[in-house]
């Protein structure tokens, strides 16, 4: 680690391991016995993205095509990824402890992926000798789109693709490709059709959530203030130059020294200061998730 230029942002436990075919980017902050590096003497490059939580006993392993990962996700304990395929992990993803994520066969993971303890999303299947005629072997790219709920203790075969926003409760074996927005349970996963997680709301309706929690926000952080204007609002502080602007819609208005977060679609600017980082923690597990647009 000595001879690699490691952002001083990054907090890294003493006892992780880092490979030199890591490239990390800022405000990481990775836990005891982490591994990340090469699998099975590979060595691709793994590339973490800003504001990670890597948590303690966490391995993560790459072949020759790599692993990518986004900004905002948190690795719980005890988890293992790994494979020879590339893999690839977009933004605002959660992943509880002991989860198993493999790309043998290539694993695309969208964002704001929810992953529930104990679960295991696979690509790969092999099992008895190929000389003696077995055909359980196979490797297959496995897509979880963006969104996707693993409630927990779930089973993802190799070369599924699950729909886009789709929940599986507690317990399900998911065996083929699903459909978006859709419930599902049971070994194998079958659609719940009376079930609906998700109801509409407008551009109005968001913007009146966020302000309240951008009110909350302040509330619990007395060294910033908040502004409304008629058609956004903005959170700065005295003692810091950047501020944050929460916008309905696209806007022109100048934005240096200014974080936009804009609702309609759920993009930012990315500039990683103090108060972005404090205001975003605070939205981003339950209450909003936002793209970095930069």
């Amino acid at each position: 680690m000595e001879q690699r230029k490691i952002d001083k942002t990054n907090q890294i436990d003493e006892t992780a391991i880092i490979g030199d075919n890591v490239e990390l980017g800022k405000f990481n902050k990775i836990g005891k016995n982490v591994v990340i590096g090469g699998f099975n003497g590979q060595d691709g490059k793994i590339i973490l993205g800003d504001c990670n939580v890597i948590n303690d006993n966490t391995r993560i392993l790459a072949g020759d095509e790599g692993i990518v990962i986004g900004d905002w996700n948190v690795f719980h304990n005890n988890m293992l990824v790994m494979g020879e395929s590339q893999m690839t992990i977009g933004h605002n993803c959660w992943f509880g402890q002991n989860t198993i994520l493999d790309s043998s066969g290539g694993l695309k993971i969208g964002n704001g992926v929810r992953v529930g303890m104990y679960s295991q999303i696979w690509t790969h299947v092999a099992s008895g000798e190929l000389i003696e005629g077995c055909t359980l072997f196979g490797k297959r790219e496995t897509v979880i789109n963006d969104d996707v709920w693993l409630v927990g203790s779930c089973v993802v075969s190799s070369g599924v693709i699950l729909g886009r926003k789709s929940i599986y409760l507690i317990g399900s074996n998911i065996t083929k490709n699903t459909e978006s927005d859709k419930v599902y349970a049971g070994n194998p996963a079958k659609i719940m059709e009376k079930l609906n997680f998700y109801k509409s709301i407008n551009i109005e309706e968001k913007y009146s959530m966020i302000l309240q929690w951008s009110i909350d926000f302040v509330s619990i952080n007395p060294e910033y203030n908040i502004s409304e204007m008629e058609d956004h609002f903005e959170i700065s502080g005295s003692l810091e130059k950047y501020k944050i602007r929460v916008v309905k819609q696209e806007t022109n208005i100048n934005t240096e020294n200014v974080t936009i977060f804009n609702l309609e679609n759920k993009t930012y600017n990315k500039n990683l200061s103090e108060l972005e980082r404090k205001f975003y923690k605070y939205l981003f597990n339950n209450k909003a998730r936002f793209l970095p647009n930069n």
